[in-house]
């Protein structure tokens, strides 16, 4: 769920390796195992691999996608808007952008609720609301952070989740809490939506798969660095999630809001605590700032396609010697997601950010499919694994947060038909050469 800027300097393979793990490694792992304990009844391992490998035949989609296009163009920049316009047309376009819109504003105030979660859990959301706002000036304000800045972040976070599974797997305290959830007999139906859930702790492997433009050798380099990144994720996950399972049990795993930080609290004497709080900080600031700014992004790219009212793709720098920013989309992205906080629980988040992710993943294995040139290691099959594998897990998450995101994704409907620009709509049909 995190990302990083792209790096000005061509990637080799090993940093775009690091990049993909980085990317993916955010704010979702914080708090996403207790909602998969919760669903399939204390499994972890089968559903992870299965968000693992929907993870990575979709994002072979989207490198698919992404090497299709004139000039390489990143899939990732615009939310896949002008891939699906390239490809499929103009409608298509605008359904690709706005799932994507969707499903990125859903998970940041899936990130800003697990902050205000960490830091402050009896004023969670005050505490989510305040770090919405200030990301967003942040962002206004023209403010980034270096490579090495997010490299070193990224390093932090996932030492603090290897101490923690390391501390959990040698307790000898009684782990967990004197809350106990009432869980489901496992079943088909909870181990998939136990997979859709933890698919949401996969999501950023679609910055690694579109990073063609920013990578030395993109077609050697990224179809190596790509599952390397998501087998490398896929391990630090099963330990962690098999070390707080043996740590609380399933009952108490799936009552506690905080997985991560509870292990720290009871064996490292408050240490490990300050830093689970600042690598909680540090995951959900990132996630947050990257989210808004990918919005942001994504409203100027439908702008410009015709696809949103061009007030979203009007940039303006301010401060002197800061660059321009898509200022009206960095701003109403915050007052979604604060609204969105004030007005849904975590776990209701956390299932409309799976089920929309999950279904901007199929839309990019559905336009992959499309695409004639393939290599060897893109064959269709791989695509009809991403469409049914994402359709599927989509499909088996709560109804109330399947209604919830198609309530917005409808809304998308109204927007096409109050924007349209019905000039040109044409003109972006084609296909990429075969």
């Amino acid at each position: 769920m995190s990302g990083n800027a792209a790096t000005a300097r061509p990637l080799g393979g090993f940093d775009a390796t690091t990049a993909g793990i980085g990317s993916i490694i955010g704010a979702g792992v914080f708090i996403v195992f207790p909602a998969a304990v919760s669903a399939d009844g204390g499994s972890l391992a089968l559903p992870l691999v299965i968000a693992a490998v929907v993870a990575y035949a979709c994002g072979v989609a989207i490198y698919q996608i992404s090497s299709a296009l004139n000039e390489g163009q990143a899939n990732y920049d615009d939310g896949g808007t002008r891939a699906a316009r390239v490809i499929l047309g103009p409608t298509a376009a605008f359904v690709t952008g706005w799932v994507f819109l969707c499903s990125r504003l859903a998970a940041a105030a899936v990130a800003a609720l697990m902050l205000g979660t960490y830091l402050a859990p009896g004023h969670a959301v005050a505490v989510a609301v305040a770090a919405v706002v200030l990301t967003a000036v942040l962002n206004l304000l023209g403010a980034s952070r270096s490579d090495w800045v997010s490299r070193f972040v990224v390093a932090f976070v996932v030492a603090v989740l290897a101490f923690v599974a390391v501390v959990a797997f040698n307790s000898d305290l009684p782990g967990g809490t004197p809350k106990l959830a009432t869980l489901p007999e496992p079943g088909f139906a909870g181990l998939l939506e136990s997979s859709a859930l933890l698919y949401f702790a996969f999501i950023g492997y679609g910055y690694l798969a579109s990073l063609g433009p920013h990578v030395r050798s993109p077609a050697r380099n990224i179809p190596l660095a790509l599952p390397a990144a998501i087998a490398v994720v896929l391990g630090l996950y099963l330990v962690l999630g098999q070390s707080l399972l043996d740590f609380f049990g399933p009952a108490s795993l799936a009552a506690e809001p905080a997985p991560i930080l509870v292990p720290a609290a009871e064996l490292s004497g408050g240490v490990g605590t300050g830093a689970v709080l600042i690598a909680a900080a540090a995951a959900g600031l990132g996630a947050l700032s990257a989210l808004n700014a990918g919005c942001a992004r994504i409203g100027a790219a439908m702008a410009a396609e015709g696809e949103l009212a061009p007030v979203f793709g009007r940039r303006r720098a301010l401060l002197r010697g800061r660059p321009a920013v898509p200022w009206v989309g960095i701003t109403a992205g915050a007052a979604v997601v604060v609204a969105l906080v004030l007005a849904f629980p975590l776990t209701t988040l956390l299932g409309v950010a799976a089920f929309t992710g999950l279904l901007y993943a199929g839309g990019t294995a559905v336009i992959a499919f499309t695409l004639r040139k393939r290599h060897w290691y893109t064959p269709r099959v791989l695509n009809v694994l991403g469409i049914a594998g994402a359709l599927l897990l989509a499909l088996s998450l709560p109804l109330l947060d399947i209604s919830l995101g198609l309530m917005a994704i409808a809304a998308g409907a109204i927007v096409r038909l109050t924007f349209r620009r019905g000039r040109g709509d044409a003109g972006g049909r084609g296909r990429p050469a075969p």
